[in-house]
């Protein structure tokens, strides 16, 4: 029976079979790793702030930018890296192969940049007992009770008319 590569990679199955065994890391890797990650979720507050940290990230790396509205064609290349953004909330990074032909197919690996947080409702100007407050509604399934002991900021973006 033949499995779907989604199932493969889950299980960690190598393409030409056989399972690819973890990479051995030193405590010192590890710890650097998590600092690392660590500093970038500390930069990403909000799903455009995660965009900023991973568009500085990507071009270090040798990424280059693309844009969506505009035909790619002639544009890739074998072993080229590239990203695109969506309305500053959004970010797509992909690396082409060094066997690319155009029709070849692909294999994607998503994630999302939101996360659960509480977000200013659209009229959310209030005021009570002499106090100027701004209303929330939650976003995403958080875990609130964490949240009763931390400093509250506003984050993201102001869109004037």
């Amino acid at each position: 029976r033949k499995r779907r590569l989604s199932d493969r990679v889950r299980e960690g199955e190598r393409e030409g079979g056989g399972r690819m065994p973890p990479k051995k890391r030193s405590k010192s890797e590890e710890n650097a790793m998590a600092e690392a990650m660590v500093a970038y979720l500390n930069e990403a507050w909000t799903p455009f702030h995660a965009v900023e940290a991973t568009i500085k990230e990507l071009s270090a790396h040798g990424f280059e930018r693309l844009s969506e509205g505009e035909p790619w064609a002639g544009k890739l290349k074998p072993m080229g890296k590239y990203y695109f953004t969506r309305n500053g909330s959004a970010i797509v990074a992909f690396a082409v192969g060094g066997a690319f032909k155009p029709g070849n197919g692909v294999r994607i690996i998503g994630a999302h940049t939101d996360s659960p947080c509480p977000k200013l409702k659209p009229v959310s100007k209030d005021s009570k007992a002499g106090y100027l407050m701004v209303n929330c509604q939650n976003y995403g399934g958080g875990l609130w009770y964490t949240w009763f002991d931390r400093d509250l900021t506003v984050a993201g973006r102001v869109v004037l008319k």
